[in-house]
Parts: structure tokens; C-alpha cells; sequence
């Protein structure tokens, strides 16, 4: 597996259709991508994810931008909801209003309002404005495979609901896709299969997108063209397979493992300046494992004990009361908190030497 490409599933988790075409890209800006595009053909509208700024609907409106939320109010008024919505926004606002801007006057303000973000997804749509909103709202939410949320528990049916409890329960829930944040993009439309692909692209021909430097895979922006010969998209709610998380997941540990080594490299520069990179990183890998099985979740814990067993030449894990101390819980202390224990206790005995 290519370690240095968060795009690159390799052999063993690749899906079962031809990844989505990445185009080669030239040196140039997000902006300048944007500005490039047939707009006069097809279309561009971007997609914001209001998670990402104080007042999205308000921004929008002082910067006068032709948008739509992608939630609607159903009537309760719930301003954080209303606040993070994402919202569709045109580019090219003349067919929406006579003093509508072209896209050469709303795209560098976008891109100001953006400030860098990965708060963007650009989508080009030959059949238009109604038919890429109406997709767009179709993605809000999608169905999650239930075995893969460790905190799903399954909503009980009442006593007097004879006819539900004799069924089997589905095994996918919905759950918010926030498809307008491009880091959770680069993440998991390269693990969709076909079947998935079709249906999250929709009428829409290409996407455009920036995450930021760790997914970015090196470049400043990704556009991804629909794939030729995928099969028809499917009615209703997009399905996430069991399959396509497993990839994702793939995805981000090698992000992680990358980001780990590269701390490594930088706190254990005497344990690694003679380590070559694969021999590193497949190093992080079976550390990150072990720390896995102990309970460790979080990457900063990951890389502590990473960090623990490249400085004790892997000896950390054949001290049983170490490994006892990090696997065996008793309620007061996460895993994660005690690696964090550890690592303090290190640095505590380096400092009295």
C-alpha cells in the first residue's frame, strides 16, 4: 500500500469499481480552478457547511449571495440548526436576479467569505439549480450500517407493538452526512462503491474541493469528474455498506499513521534517524495496533505510546505491569488518559536525570 497517498486503498481494500478520476492538476489556486470552468454549459454552485462559521445565513446575507439552505424549518425555530444548515449558493446569479453577479464577481468573494476553510464543495450541474438541489437535500442524510456506531442501541418497540417486534431490524439507520465539509469528502468518496458513487454524484458531472494539507494528498485542490459506465443511481435514501466504512476507515489510519511518524520523526529524532521511512511507518503500524487492543482511541494517544515504545526499543508492551496499567480499566480512567500517565512519568524521570 502507498503510504504517501490517502487516495490509494491498495489491494486488499480496493472496491469494486475504478475510483472516481482525479484530473491532473496545475499549479493554481482553488479560485483559479473555479474561475476556469464552463459555467455558461454547466453550472457551478458551491455547497457550505455552516458547521464551520459563526453565522453562515447571516454571512451569506451580508455578503448579498444567492444561497438556499439545505434544511428546511419544519417549524421549531431551533437556531442551531438554522446556523449550521448547509447552504447552496450560486455562482453565476443572473438567472436568479437582474442585478445578479457572474461568477468572475461572486468566486473571489467566496472565496474571502471561505477564508481557506474546508468549508466547501463545488459541484457542477448540467440540468441546473432545482435538480441539484433537490439531490443535494436528498444526501443530508444517509443510511449507516448500525454495526459500525459503537453507541447505537436499538429503540425498543411498545408492549402492545406485536407486529414490529416479530420483524427483523434493518441494519442501517440515518444519520447527518455532512457532505459540504471537504475533509469528510476526501475521506469517503474515494471508499464509495459504484452502486454509491452513482448516487452521490446525482445530475451533478464534477466536483471541486479543498481539504486541508494533511488530506490534500500534496495538492492545493481536487477535482473529481463523475466515472464513466457507473450503473443507474438508486431511488431513495443513499446506503453506506458495511464495505465502504471499512475502507474509510483504511483511510484515515493511514492519515493517522502518517501524521504519527512524521511526530516521531520529530520527538525521537536519535531512536529514527536511522530508520528508513516504510520501516517507520510499518513500525508506527504495529504500535498503533497494540495501543488499538489496549483501548486507546485518540490519535494524540496513539502517538504517545508510540512514542513510549520507539524510545524503550518496543519493550513497553513485554512489561506486564505496564501493559496491565494501560488494557485493564477500572472505571476511574480511560485508556487514552493512561498513556497520557505514562508519558508523563517519562518526562518526570528524564527531568531528574
Amino acid at each position: 500500500m502507498q503510504q504517501d497517498d490517502p487516495w490509494s486503498l491498495g489491494a486488499a481494500n480496493k472496491p469494486a469499481h475504478d475510483e472516481p478520476k482525479t484530473e491532473a492538476q496545475a499549479p493554481g489556486s482553488l479560485e483559479e480552478a473555479l474561475l476556469a470552468m464552463d459555467h455558461q454549459s454547466a453550472p457551478v454552485f458551491a455547497v457550505l457547511d455552516g458547521a464551520q462559521f459563526d453565522n453562515l445565513p447571516q454571512e451569506l446575507m451580508m455578503g448579498d449571495f444567492v444561497s438556499r439552505p439545505l434544511y428546511l424549518d419544519r417549524g421549531d425555530n431551533n437556531p442551531e440548526q438554522i446556523i449550521t444548515a448547509p447552504h447552496m449558493v450560486w455562482l453565476d446569479e443572473r438567472p436568479e436576479k437582474i442585478t445578479g453577479r457572474q461568477p468572475q464577481e461572486t468566486i473571489p468573494a467566496l472565496m474571502t467569505l471561505i477564508a481557506n476553510r474546508p468549508a466547501a464543495v463545488f459541484w457542477q450541474c448540467p440540468a441546473g439549480a432545482e435538480a441539484l438541489y433537490k439531490h443535494l437535500r436528498g444526501i443530508n442524510v444517509v443510511l449507516y450500517p448500525k454495526a459500525a456506531l459503537p453507541d447505537y442501541e436499538e429503540p425498543q418497540p411498545a408492549e402492545t407493538d406485536e407486529i414490529r417486534r416479530l420483524e427483523k431490524p434493518d441494519t442501517h439507520t440515518l444519520v447527518l452526512f455532512r457532505h459540504a465539509d471537504a475533509n469528510v469528502l476526501a475521506q469517503t468518496l474515494a471508499a464509495m462503491s459504484a452502486l454509491e458513487v452513482a448516487r452521490f454524484y446525482g445530475p451533478a458531472t464534477s466536483l471541486i474541493f479543498a481539504p486541508v494539507s494533511d488530506w490534500a494528498n500534496g495538492q492545493t485542490w481536487w477535482r473529481t469528474d463523475r466515472p464513466e459506465d457507473l450503473p443507474d443511481p438508486h431511488r431513495g435514501h443513499l446506503r453506506i455498506s458495511m464495505e465502504t466504512v471499512g475502507r474509510t476507515e483504511g483511510i484515515r489510519i493511514q492519515h493517522n499513521r502518517r501524521r504519527i511518524t512524521a511526530y516521531l520523526r520529530r520527538v525521537a529524532p536519535d531512536q529514527t534517524r536511522s530508520l528508513d521511512d516504510a520501516t517507520l511507518d510499518a513500525m508506527a503500524g504495529r504500535y498503533m495496533s497494540e495501543a488499538h487492543a489496549y483501548g486507546v482511541r485518540s490519535e494524540a494517544a496513539m502517538g504517545r505510546w508510540c512514542f513510549l515504545q520507539v524510545v524503550a526499543g518496543g519493550r513497553m508492551s513485554s512489561q506486564k505491569e505496564i501493559a496491565d496499567y494501560v488494557a485493564v480499566p477500572d472505571g476511574r480512567k480511560t485508556a487514552d488518559e493512561r498513556v497520557r500517565d505514562l508519558m508523563a512519568m517519562v518526562a518526570f524521570r528524564a527531568s531528574r536525570r
